[in-house]
């Protein structure tokens, strides 16, 4: 007896609400009760996509194609009537469809589904547009934003500009919104926007931003994630980045790409649990002075605003620390946390800098050495072999341990002066492991297995030369000291399922199978100072 068919309607349209559009499509042939309640499930989920241009395909189905456009339209414009004939909500409205040359078809239908959205309580509405031309082509219908009853709204490639927010109402019962791709060119625009979402918890605007200056409004007292990201397609070197004041204890995330920050000096961040600054150009110097007791993530990618300041981080609950760049930058972070990590990716240095840079790398890992560090480095260029001499060992007179112990050392290059380079990061720190190099079967790899041949031949033979008391003298002359601490050398290799370790040599290393075994790594161990 089919027991699921005896529910109530209101039981089966739950029931189709987490297929999808085509899923529940087919669940009319199941029973004569399912034969229609497919057409009243609560979400509706429309998406046209045309044909490709490869191989001129697009200019010999162009008349088929708007054909075809033509019969989706007319498919949702009599879905949605439907709904509203029989006073059905629609609570999810997901839409995305094309605009190519000339093909406007959808704008005015647009024009008319969102007041029949807006009558049927939709709560939830995604609204793309997948158009061959650069993002913010087309206007935002007004009527996007004239439905109280939202509580989600996701719009992508869209124009957004006056005429866009001439319907606007206070959008109450409002908890994220999302402008994906858009073009915004005034600032007041935006800040009408987010001024009329009172309980808005979530902003998240990815797109072409033609202003310098953002101030996300105080009254948003619920804003827990704010997240912007600003297309630089189109802008001058010399132009300045977008600058963001923000002033929000509320907030949990902050995630900024290619745009500025602004925080008030002393500034007390209580629920933050998430920072993510990405591009940023202006000075960073007053994050030392702002408080983050509750904050667990820091990311910094490639922000010049660290340059030539000391970033000191008042942190007690660190859990994770990224940098990547193309400099070392001095940062500190005070933590009462007893395990947290710190990854650190360095891309590349200019030759006549790789002694300070080694310097200031060191002086880096001893800021961070009560986290487990791993070690990114690539491209750094060779300079005269330069090693930092033993007597030198300590950075601006600190005391305690010579060396910091970093759990993975992972060099990203090949060249000639691989050599000298592994021997400046050995001189500053002290790695349990060096790689994780892939392990493939292809030609395009073959620069990770000349890499684990050459490391393996620089850590053991001229290790057992040092302990057959051949050659002493070039490891005075060459300043290779380390050496004398490095008491084991293990190479080991990965098996891609159940990432477990296992030791093997470089003889053996042929003979592991390759579609088993994905990654290669070098395991030290070093004498205790």
């Amino acid at each position: 007896m089919d027991r699921i068919s005896e529910l109530p309607n209101d039981v089966l349209r739950k029931i189709l609400y987490f297929l999808s559009q085509k899923e529940a499509t087919r669940t009319s042939v199941l029973s004569k009760q399912w034969r229609y309640i497919w057409c009243t499930r609560p979400n509706l989920d429309f998406t046209y996509t045309p044909p490709s241009r490869e191989d001129g395909y697009y200019y010999r189905v162009r008349g088929r194609n708007r054909e075809n456009k033509k019969k989706f339209l007319t498919i949702v414009d009599n879905t949605l009537q439907r709904y509203h004939d029989q006073d059905v909500c629609v609570e999810e409205f997901h839409l995305s469809t094309s605009l190519g040359n000339l093909d406007y078809e959808s704008v005015p239908f647009l024009e008319k589904w969102s007041p029949v959205l807006k009558n049927t309580g939709t709560k939830k509405f995604h609204l793309s547009i997948l158009s061959e031309h650069c993002p913010g082509r087309v206007e935002l219908p007004p009527v996007v934003f004239g439905s109280e009853s939202l509580q989600l709204l996701h719009v992508e490639r869209f124009l957004l500009d006056e005429k866009s927010i001439e319907r606007l109402v206070p959008l109450k019962h409002l908890k994220s919104l999302t402008l994906q791709r858009v073009s915004i060119k005034d600032e007041v625009i935006l800040r009408k926007i987010i001024s009329n979402c009172p309980s808005i918890e979530i902003l998240d605007v990815h797109g072409i931003l033609s202003f310098k200056r953002l101030k996300v409004v105080n009254d948003l007292r619920s804003l827990k994630k704010l997240k912007f990201y600003f297309d630089l397609l189109g802008r001058k070197s010399d132009e300045e980045l977008c600058s963001i004041e923000i002033h929000h204890p509320s907030l949990e995330t902050i995630n900024i790409s290619n745009g500025n920050i602004l925080l008030n000096n002393g500034a007390h961040f209580f629920s933050l649990k998430d920072l993510k600054l990405a591009g940023v150009e202006s000075s960073l110097c007053h994050l030392s002075s702002c408080e983050f007791p509750s904050l667990e993530n820091l990311e910094f990618f490639y922000c010049d605003g660290l340059k030539g300041i000391r970033v000191f981080i008042d942190a007690p609950n660190m859990v994770y620390f990224e940098y990547s760049g193309n400099f070392v930058p001095s940062i500190s972070i005070a933590t009462f946390s007893k395990e947290w990590e710190s990854c650190i990716c360095i891309s590349c240095t200019p030759s006549n800098e790789v002694p300070l840079f080694f310097v200031q790398l060191k002086e880096m890992l001893e800021l961070l050495s009560q986290s487990k560090i791993y070690l990114d480095v690539d491209r750094l260029p060779y300079s005269n072999n330069y090693i930092i001499p033993e007597n030198n060992i300590h950075i601006n007179g600190r005391d305690g341990d010579k060396y910091v112990v970093v759990e993975n050392l992972n060099i990203l290059f090949l060249s000639y002066s691989f050599p000298s380079s592994l021997n400046g990061f050995l001189s500053i720190c002290r790695p349990r492991y060096v790689g994780e190099f892939p392990y493939y079967d292809n030609e395009g790899d073959s620069w990770a297995m000349e890499v684990t041949e050459r490391l393996w031949k620089i850590l053991t033979e001229e290790k057992e030369a040092r302990e057959d008391n051949k050659n002493l003298d070039q490891f005075k002359n060459n300043e290779l000291w380390w050496f004398r601490d490095l008491e084991e050398v293990k190479l080991e290799v990965c098996h891609s399922n159940r990432d477990e370790w296992h030791a093997t040599t470089l003889s053996e290393l042929p003979n592991c199978d390759r579609s088993e075994f994905d990654r290669t790594r070098f395991a030290l161990k070093w004498r205790e100072t």
